[in-house]
């Protein structure tokens, strides 16, 4: 036998709604159930009653059966069609069997016999209450689940930002270096090419690339919070879709990615002449993916991990200038240099949307 402190335990952790036509007998009730649960909300007809459903969460509904304009066994098979795991409890004064088939049928989950006793009131009221509180336990179970792995997933998604971006720069500088001793090397008439040596030109290269920031001292340009939460939003949906898009790309994120990139333009150009090059590139981005659309797709079915590691590259670069010009002057003197690297990645997905006229034909990734 159950006991009122068995009840309380499940009991007290649940929001309940009261209906009940009778004022004296729902007033008298109320005080009851006001020891019982967390709160109670009541209301004086079916209609009412589930108009109140509709604006409020309940863990627990108990209704009198005969009400004027919609009975109890109606309300609860509304509220059932609305919610199918809701739990109901049923207040009558008649048990025939007719009525109690209609509440099984209506999808009453206890039935409760007036005039209400207090054992009788907690043999109807435990199970009820109990699988109530199950569902509350439940669902906070899950949510707590869902934030883990949202967590988990966002870390796992900074981890590979940081990877590809590492990557990225790498392969940007190998380039440059290979780049420069192309150009470097002298050939003279009847003369064999005279190359400089390497280890000069990869120092020269590296130089340049980690040249050091020089402050203007004058000016200070900062990145407004509104535009740092709105520019992490962005580059964040955006490497989202594109991981996304690695197993299947469609036109409307091709575009979304193209608005994203936009949007993100239009906020930089706000900090003119500091963040141009940044501004441009991505303008010039987000029109070759909307002009190129077929294109795209065709390149993230042949090969999405490269284009991932370059978007990636511009993200971890992106949330990187956040995090720095935010408390950090924008005014710098070679501002461009610092930022050259993210808009070598920008054109490097340019590149492969649409090759260089003497390249094209000829796609290579990395």
């Amino acid at each position: 036998m159950h006991t009122i402190k068995d009840l309380h335990k499940y009991s007290q952790s649940l929001h309940v709604l009261y209906v009940e036509d009778d004022k004296n007998l729902r007033d008298e009730t109320e005080t009851l159930f006001k020891m019982l649960f967390k709160s109670i909300d009541t209301a004086e007809d079916g209609r009412m009653g589930l108009q109140k459903y509709n604006d409020n969460l309940y863990d627990l509904v108990i209704s009198d059966v005969n009400m004027p304009h919609m009975n109890g066994i109606e309300m609860c098979t509304s509220i059932k069609e609305i919610n199918p795991e809701q739990k109901i409890a049923i207040v009558s004064a008649h048990d025939e069997s007719d009525i109690l088939m209609n509440l099984l049928k209506a999808g009453a989950d206890s039935f409760i016999l007036k005039p209400m006793h207090m054992d009788d009131l907690i043999v109807s009221l435990y199970s009820v209450c109990r699988d109530a509180y199950t569902q509350i336990v439940n669902i906070e179970l899950i949510n707590e689940l869902n934030e883990k792995n949202e967590l988990l997933e966002k870390q796992n998604r900074e981890l590979r930002t940081k990877d590809n971006a590492l990557e990225t720069k790498h392969q940007q500088l190998g380039n440059l270096i290979q780049k420069s001793k192309n150009d470097d090397t002298e050939v003279t008439l009847n003369e064999e090419p005279h190359t400089k040596p390497i280890a000069q030109v990869e120092s020269a290269v590296l130089n340049e690339y980690f040249e050091e920031d020089e402050d203007e001292g004058s000016e200070n340009v900062l990145l407004l919070s509104d535009h740092c939460a709105d520019i992490s939003e962005i580059f964040t949906d955006i490497t989202e879709i594109i991981a996304r898009s690695a197993t299947e790309t469609n036109a409307e994120e091709i575009l979304l990615i193209s608005r994203n990139l936009s949007k993100a333009s239009s906020i930089l150009v706000f900090y003119a002449p500091y963040l141009d090059i940044l501004a441009t590139s991505f303008t010039e981005l987000a029109s070759t993916l909307e002009n190129n659309q077929e294109t795209f797709s065709e390149i993230m079915s042949i090969d999405p991990q490269s284009v991932l590691m370059l978007f990636d590259a511009v993200s971890a670069d992106m949330e990187r200038y956040i995090k720095r010009f935010s408390v950090e002057s924008l005014a710098m003197k070679n501002i461009h240099h610092i930022h050259e690297p993210t808009a070598l990645s920008i054109q490097q997905i340019i590149t492969l949307i649409v090759p260089p006229e003497d390249d094209e034909g000829d796609m290579e990734f990395f």
